[in-house]
């Protein structure tokens, strides 16, 4: 089981474990426990030291097959991100029933920004409008976990919306969309592509989202024509923007949604709640 104290009548697990060694007090990396002849770690630390992306901490650790009170420390200027939209910045889950995570985040936990929608060219009816991505996930934990944020966790933001559609008619004002901005995050999201003379639209920032564009044609052509703006892209643990015209003709111009700062807010408890952006779900 997880190992707690007691301070001033609440049980806490400890930050900190000490021994006495040669009539000096050090604090103690690991602390094993003997159960019928075999000794398991009850009680470990590790300190994360360098940047990551897709950090799985059960692996981390060693894949541990008996409950576990691990203190996790990440340094000051450490970053850990997110590879995908889909994965997790850091992952915490797999530890035995039981185990205790304590996290100490003196660094930053991000996720990856989502992608920009790409334009829809009117010629030949290609379909309708698209959506930015989501952002994706900082923290993702079905283990116990305390969190002592002294730092950053943000999800992505949303990839921005493309431009939406007045109908489809396959004259450039009407049908052509520009595309949406990518969205925040240490590993951001990609603009969107564009087309002719306006070109894609920018990736984001590690903190800011890209600005949504919008559809002109070659500026050759007898008569330039512009048409739709994408949508700009999310900051960390906002939203992308939806594109215009809002709504448009097809309802799919949508920015893509906030990356969770949190999943797994249930199993957690922030005794520092420090910088946290984006929503905190299950």
């Amino acid at each position: 089981m997880g190992m707690y104290v007691n301070n001033s009548s609440t049980w806490t697990p400890p930050k900190a474990i000490y021994v006495k060694n040669s009539g000096s007090w050090a604090s103690a990396k690991n602390v094993y426990i003997n159960d019928s002849g075999f000794w398991y770690p009850m009680f470990t630390t590790y300190a994360i030291t360098a940047s990551s992306s897709n950090l799985n901490l059960y692996t981390a650790l060693g894949s541990p097959t008996s409950p576990v009170t691990a203190v996790v420390t990440i340094n000051s200027g450490v970053t850990i991100s997110g590879g995908s939209s889909a994965s997790y910045a850091l992952n915490i889950t797999g530890f035995p029933s039981g185990s205790l995570i304590y996290l100490v985040n003196n660094g930053t936990i991000v996720g990856k920004g989502g992608n920009g929608a790409a334009r829809v060219s009117g010629a030949g009816n290609q379909g309708a409008s698209k959506p930015g991505l989501p952002g994706g996930t900082a923290i993702y934990t079905r283990n116990t976990l305390y969190i002592e944020n002294n730092g950053t966790i943000a999800g992505g933001g949303g990839g921005g919306g493309g431009g939406g559609r007045t109908n489809r008619s396959g004259q450039a004002y009407d049908d052509y969309t520009g595309a949406g901005g990518g969205g925040a995050g240490t590993n951001p999201g990609a603009g969107g592509t564009g087309l002719d003379q306006c070109g894609g639209a920018p990736a984001g920032t590690a903190t800011t989202g890209g600005n949504g564009v919008i559809y002109c044609s070659n500026g050759g052509s007898s008569e330039q024509q512009y048409g739709s703006v994408g949508g700009n892209g999310g900051g960390l643990g906002q939203p992308g923007a939806r594109g215009l015209p809002n709504p448009d003709y097809d309802g799919t111009n949508l920015g893509g949604a906030a990356g969770n700062a949190i999943d797994g807010i249930s199993y957690t408890t922030k005794l520092t709640a420090g910088t946290i952006l984006g929503p905190e779900v299950n």
